[in-house]
């Protein structure tokens, strides 16, 4: 997950403490609602411009992969456990575990604040680091763009790609919950099914 981090180093009325702060409470609220599965309040809390059409494709498929996740736990889970035969792994990545880690880690992390933007100190030199802008008085969240012109081919093929992704996920949920897929091997045939011709990695940008 990227991030971007925003500060107002300078402003009155405000110190770097109190921007520390918040832009921890903010990355920490970020990392809470993936963990939830609370995708209105994630881009509450996130600057996903609607012309970014990758961001917001790519924000739909996180969400779905974990209320996927979620409809197994729910009511196929239960029953794996109660089997004597080792369940199969869910085809699907699971964004929360991540939020776990990075949630760990932020409770650690320092913040440098430049107008209305900052970086997180520990991330700052690596590409792609996370970062957030000031906007109507909140710290939000911003995407790390792709390194792609956004009205190219590939970003048509990547938005293309993710909205499928989505799509099989949204579909194989509603099979768990109608209790058409009663097992994790169900599942998975499903998105097989639906994905077989879906790149499982993304191309490296031009």
């Amino acid at each position: 997950m990227l991030l971007i981090c925003v500060g107002l180093t300078g402003c009155a009325g405000r110190s770097a403490a109190a921007d520390e702060r918040e832009l921890r409470a903010t990355l920490l609220s970020v990392y809470a609602a993936v963990e939830r599965g609370d995708e209105a309040g994630y881009r509450d809390l996130v600057d996903i411009p609607a012309t970014d059409v990758y961001s917001n494709a790519l924000t739909t498929t996180m969400f779905e992969s974990i209320r996927l996740h979620q409809a197994v736990e729910r009511h196929v889970a239960s029953a794996a456990n109660r089997s004597t035969t080792k369940s199969a792994s869910l085809a699907a990545v699971d964004y929360r575990t991540n939020a776990r880690a990075m949630r760990d880690a932020a409770a650690g992390w320092t913040f440098t604040a430049q107008g209305n933007r900052a970086t997180i100190d520990q991330l700052a030199s690596r590409p792609g680091a996370p970062m957030f802008r000031r906007a109507r008085g909140e710290w939000r969240l911003v995407p790390t763009p792709m390194d792609a012109p956004p009205g190219s081919m590939y970003v048509a093929l990547m938005v293309q790609t993710e909205r499928r992704l989505a799509e099989a996920l949204a579909t194989a949920r509603k099979a768990v919950e109608a209790g058409r897929a009663t097992s994790i091997e169900d599942v998975n045939g499903i998105l097989r099914n639906l994905l077989a011709d879906v790149p499982t990695t993304r191309p490296a940008s031009p």
